[in-house]
């Protein structure tokens, strides 16, 4: 069979039918989630404060980054990766679906003196159909392509890069939900494998390099309820058994506690960079 005759894009579609919430929109998705996202992150955009086992650690070491450039940052969140890579750069594009998010990073910069930042609310579709984004010497997709249309969102990513692209998708994302899978008898979330992307990359002329990322990964629940509530918030929806059976796990694992009230677990996460030099492709 001739690779060039593979349609990974279809491959890619068809997984993505398994990983994909339908019930609500990105943006209210998203929306939901800034707080949570902002908690998270919060001293991550200090170099100083970052644990170099974390995942922003890891990426930001790996973005070559000059001051006279310019970087698009595809679903920006909460300033995760915009507000460091602004402190290197000329200016930073930040796109992002969600206004909650979008605020979040807009306050973080402003509190910080960063004003080389220029703000998008919108999704990548309507971005990049509107021309709202132009070329930018690096541009960052950052554990943010979760989308059916792969082949677009590449099209558009290659048609807007100056100099060099960093991408990742997940190859396992949250090792606590993982956990909670295998005990309530759910496969675990299945996202297209970043291969297709990359093979697809290769069919669109780019050759690609890959790296999986191995990161640590620590959550806190303070009690069962907050999380089972965030567990539910970022899965589709358990059923009565199910939440039956991850109760029970919950409270065991919350009797377990040593001195702490606050249930805290540590795990590896893996993400695939895809990351490629515009000159290295020209022959």
């Amino acid at each position: 069979m001739d690779f060039n005759s593979i349609d990974w894009d279809a491959m890619w579609r068809e997984e993505a039918k398994f990983s994909s919430r339908k019930s609500i929109s990105e943006k209210e998705i998203w929306d939901k989630r800034a707080d949570s996202y902002d908690r998270r992150n919060n001293g991550s955009e200090t170099p100083d404060k970052l644990d170099k086992e974390d995942y922003v650690s890891k990426m930001l070491d790996r973005i070559a980054l000059e001051p006279e450039w310019t970087v698009l940052d595809i679903g920006s969140g909460p300033g995760t990766l915009t507000i460091p890579l602004a402190r290197k750069a000329k200016n930073v594009t930040a796109l992002d679906v969600s206004p909650a998010m979008l605020a979040k990073l807009q306050n973080k910069a402003a509190s910080q003196g960063i004003r080389n930042i220029r703000y998008i609310n919108s999704s990548w579709q309507d971005a990049f159909a509107k021309k709202q984004v132009g070329i930018h010497d690096v541009v960052v997709a950052s554990r943010s392509l979760m989308t059916d249309d792969i082949k677009e969102a590449l099209s558009n990513i290659i048609a807007v890069t100056g100099k060099a692209a960093y991408l990742t998708f997940p190859v396992i994302h949250l090792p606590f939900d993982w956990e909670v899978y295998r005990v309530i008898g759910r496969r675990g979330k299945k996202h297209p494998p970043y291969i297709y992307a990359y093979n697809l990359l290769y069919q669109m002329g780019i050759q690609a390099n890959v790296e999986i990322l191995c990161s640590k990964v620590t959550v806190r629940f303070a009690n069962v309820e907050e999380a089972l509530e965030v567990l539910q918030r970022r899965n589709d929806p358990f059923n009565d058994a199910e939440i039956a059976k991850l109760k029970e796990f919950l409270e065991m694992k919350f009797a377990g506690l040593k001195g702490s009230s606050v249930f805290t677990h540590e795990g590896k996460s893996k993400w695939a960079l895809i990351w490629w030099r515009k000159d290295d492709q020209e022959q």
